[in-house]
């Protein structure tokens, strides 16, 4: 099939939020012409001088868009916005192309994605990692799950956002199940790290050489060589991605997990810290507001 490249393609996105808004500039910048769309209005007012154009409602830009790429919260909102009786499946020409890149249940891809066939629609599931510095860079990994043809075609919007796209599997939610393992392997490595940085304290040791030698050494991991350096030896808590969405994504796993009968201890363990932290600093904090949690559990004073 032909590929969406910027001059045939109008592309439409629904969630413009943290990682929404710098995949919208980068498509503009490619040349594409992007419609947003989001439930705060002025998100996507923000944009206009970037060229970004304003859709005010679900019907508009779905009307108005070749190509439509979800990036929200959940499932729940994914659904919400395609099959509701105001969603874009009521305005959206038959034949055309709906992409989730959002973090959604595997299993609820499987069968939107089998619900947008019935209808006449065609459907990728392609999450991303690398957070909102890769949005921002376009350097985001992204793991597309679909028909090959339709992966193929859409490679020209994927390789503007990102730097490493690998076809996920031919079926819509393989992309969502890798994404899945992927945060739950993420947030493990960062409150391991925590736990290792917090003991390196309590022994009275200096941070930056412990953190310079873990990440010579075999504990590296992407939470010490970047969230380290770069959020938390400051102090700065401010990595981009909530611990409300990690803790959705780690219940997923879990879930996920339990349906295929397996038992995760690790992730069970990180999921519940997860959740104490949602508890403490609330689901909108920053995943590594975290630190704060692990340390008070060691006995750890920051000033020391």
């Amino acid at each position: 099939m032909e590929s969406y490249i910027p001059e045939k393609t109008v592309v439409g996105i629904v969630g413009i939020g943290k990682m929404g808004t710098p995949m919208s500039k980068n498509l503009v910048s490619a040349g594409y012409t992007v419609y947003g769309y989001d439930v705060k209005k002025e998100n996507v007012q923000a944009l206009e001088s970037d060229g970004v154009k304003v859709a005010d409602t679900l019907k508009d830009i779905a009307s108005s868009s070749d190509i439509l790429i979800t990036m929200l919260p959940s499932s729940d909102d994914v659904e919400f916005v395609i099959l509701d009786q105001e969603g874009l499946t009521e305005s959206l020409e038959k034949g055309k192309v709906i992409i989730d890149m959002s973090s959604s249940y595997p299993p609820r891809t499987k069968l939107l994605g089998d619900k947008l066939e019935e209808l006449g629609f065609r459907f990728l599931g392609a999450p991303v990692s690398g957070g909102v510095i890769g949005a921002v860079n376009a350097t985001l990994a992204i793991m597309p799950g679909g028909p090959k043809d339709l992966v193929d075609a859409c490679m020209p919007i994927f390789e503007v956002l990102g730097k490493n796209i690998v076809h996920a599997g031919e079926s819509v939610d393989s992309g969502h199940a890798i994404k899945c393992v992927n945060n739950f392997l993420s947030a493990t490595n960062l409150v391991a790290s925590m736990e290792a940085m917090s003991l390196s304290a309590k022994l009275g040791l200096d941070p930056e050489k412990t953190l310079s030698i873990i990440n010579s050494g075999s504990g590296l991991n992407a939470a010490t060589k970047d969230k380290w350096p770069r959020f938390l030896l400051p102090r700065d808590f401010n990595c981009g991605f909530s611990t409300g969405l990690m803790y959705k994504d780690l219940t997923m796993g879990s879930d996920l997990a339990r349906e295929l009968g397996a038992t995760f201890f690790i992730m069970n363990h990180v999921r519940q810290v997860y959740g104490l932290g949602v508890s403490k600093f609330g689901a909108n904090s920053d995943q590594t507001q975290l630190l704060e949690l692990i340390e008070e559990w060691a006995g750890v004073d920051e000033d020391d």
